[in-house]
């Protein structure tokens, strides 16, 4: 779904609709999104809240899990083509948080995606405290303790085990 700038009224324009999001080509979810956007001269200002399920895989475990989404959002647009003449210019702080438009439109399912890929968490976890999976056997340690003997050690640290070892030798003589 394209908004047509030019087609927004006087008083803003106001819509609900459901849209899939695609997160990676595996899988995608429906946002049930809310939008409010007002034209200002050629400057736009999309306000919205959306609401969502994401799948997700959690990052130790491997798990998949459900991960809710409810947030709300505003965006100021500004038409690129009043930029496309200029050679260089040093953007404010202001200008970093716009966005641009160009051939009087927006691109709504990209402004959700936008928004769902800024809120999801960066390492997903089904739970605070997930233990993850076993590297030695694989077994998933939220479930339980797994049966695998001590851990070994890495051999390029055993030089430094046995610098403990001494080390502690000296303490208790």
């Amino acid at each position: 779904m394209r908004l047509n700038v030019s087609d927004i009224p006087g008083g803003g324009l106001q819509t609900e609709l459901d849209l899939p999001v695609e997160i990676d080509s595996a899988a995608s979810d429906v946002a049930h999104v809310r939008i409010n956007a007002f034209r200002f001269g050629k400057k736009l200002l999309i306000e919205g809240s959306l609401k969502m399920s994401l799948s997700l895989k959690c990052s130790r475990c491997l798990k998949e899990y459900s991960f809710p989404l409810n947030l709300a959002f505003r965006d100021e647009y500004n038409p690129v083509e009043e930029f496309e003449n200029e050679d260089e210019q040093e953007l404010t702080a202001g200008e970093l948080d716009t966005g641009f438009y160009s051939n009087d439109e927006i691109d709504i399912p990209e402004l959700i995606k936008e928004q769902v890929l800024l809120n999801t968490p960066m390492k997903p976890l089904c739970i605070s405290g997930c233990r993850g999976i076993c590297p030695g056997c694989g077994k998933h340690l939220n479930e339980g303790p797994c049966e695998c003997k001590a851990k070994e050690i890495d051999p390029r640290l055993a030089p430094l085990n046995k610098l403990k070892e001494s080390m502690e030798d000296r303490e208790t003589s």
